[in-house]
């Protein structure tokens, strides 16, 4: 999917009913990978203890009314079966692939989980960082970022075993009531073995997009590979449409059953059954979205301190950023000499020519921008998403010929470089003012 077709997606998302709020400017688009760890194995679950019931009709006396009232009971029976549940559970299923990552809210996140997806998972190379079509192009959005695995696969496995054991909790529940020819069973305790649970780093692609409301930044999610659209995000509502129908309802109902019913006049009748409904809708539907982010924001802190302790990065993570200290230390003794043949020329122009032809536009003067095809007014996570999309296509590891591996340390070295200036807050801020970091 390219870009254009991801805005469509993204509007049939925000357009599919009439009380939809329709999404006419759109803050930011980016194109990134999102890091999923995708599950499959096997487990086999016995049930220790359960219960059993059966609904009943009963009639009792009420003292308060005085009367015989009936109502549903249900009669629950102890059951002690040691049945056994064999079951294989495939990496295809979304609910075994668990968003690897803290920075975007999950419950989004996971509404993109394709069960398609996945089977055409492939090794990612360093073509896959760049998108060589003109939609894409025309928008900007043709390098893809990444955002990183922070999340351990420890965690990632508690996840994958609370959906598996829900799962396994359902089908016991239905084989009891299968079994005792009952009409509800609940189960008290269970025993779970797991045989080959494995984890797979995948990445999938993703379009983010942007909305400004009530200044709050909310995203859209749209799936790039899976053809059925896959999009996840929170719906905008119009609160005119919504409050304009419920003002009509109101009236509606007043003039059909009367003011006089409830003790008003028609003005306040008006007033207390018509306008403050419609007030309050309005109000509901405007600010519903910020008091959704709020719980979500919530949960998620709730979640990361809970996994505080074992959310650092990934084995493969700490390698990208041992080999990109290895890098920088190298940069800072070049950054060195050059600083020293800087004081000795008398002045700036008559730096060497390589220095000269790395400059860039104005305001970029080195074009570490440009190297990392961001915007000057690019956030630090932004600017660490393109760092790592650009590391992982030319990263000097990944070539074969000598040739191609002098072409990709020199553009590592340049990429490097510019990440180094741009993800430190006081030497961008030097960089943006005086040209030099």
């Amino acid at each position: 999917m390219n870009a254009a077709q991801a805005e469509e997606a993204f509007g049939n998302y925000h357009g599919h009913s009439f009380f939809s709020a329709k999404i006419n400017q759109v803050n930011k688009v980016e194109a990134l990978y999102l890091p999923f760890w995708a599950a499959s194995g096997s487990v086999r679950s016995k049930i220790i203890n359960a219960q059993v019931g059966w609904d009943r009709v009963v009639t009792r006396y009420n003292k308060v009314t005085k009367q015989n009232e009936s109502s549903w009971e249900t009669v629950w029976r102890s059951v002690q079966t040691r049945h056994e549940f064999s079951n294989t559970y495939p990496s295809t299923q979304p609910e075994l692939q668990v968003y690897a990552s803290y920075k975007y809210r999950r419950g989004f996140v996971n509404q993109i989980r394709s069960s398609t997806s996945i089977l055409s998972a492939k090794a990612l190379a360093p073509q896959d960082m760049e998108s060589g079509d003109l939609e894409d192009q025309k928008r900007g959005v043709q390098n893809r970022g990444l955002d990183p695995f922070t999340m351990k696969p420890s965690i990632a496995l508690k996840f994958v075993k609370t959906a598996i054991e829900e799962n396994e909790v359902r089908t016991a529940e239905q084989w009891l009531v299968e079994a005792y020819k009952c009409d509800r069973a609940r189960i008290m305790s269970m025993d779970f073995q797991y045989n080959q649970l494995v984890l797979a780093p995948v990445y999938m692609p993703v379009y983010v997009f942007s909305i400004r409301h009530l200044d709050r930044t909310f995203r859209t999610f749209v799936q790039a590979h899976d053809t059925a659209g896959l999009v996840g995000g929170l719906r905008f509502y119009s609160w005119q449409r919504v409050s304009a129908v419920t003002a009509v309802c109101a009236m509606t109902g007043l003039l059909l059953l009367g003011t006089s019913r409830f003790g008003l006049t028609m003005t306040s009748g008006f007033w207390l059954g018509v306008f403050a409904p419609s007030l309050i809708v309005a109000w509901s539907v405007l600010y519903y979205p910020i008091l959704d982010y709020r719980v979500r924001d919530w949960w998620r802190q709730r979640e990361m301190d809970g996994h505080e302790s074992e959310a650092s990065s990934t084995s493969w993570d700490a390698d990208w950023t041992k080999a990109y200290d290895r890098f920088e230390e190298e940069q800072r003794r070049q950054d060195w000499s050059e600083n020293q043949q800087y004081q000795q020329q008398s002045s700036y122009g008559s730096r060497s020519s390589q220095t000269a032809e790395q400059r860039g536009p104005a305001g970029d003067p080195m074009g570490y921008y440009a190297i990392l095809g961001i915007s000057k007014n690019a956030s630090v996570q932004e600017i660490q998403s393109a760092f790592r999309g650009l590391a992982m296509k030319w990263h000097p590891d990944r070539f074969s010929t000598p040739e191609e591996k002098a072409k990709g340390k020199k553009k590592f070295q340049e990429i490097t470089a510019a990440y180094s200036v741009l993800r430190d807050v006081k030497k961008r801020k030097a960089y943006d003012t005086y040209g030099r970091a």
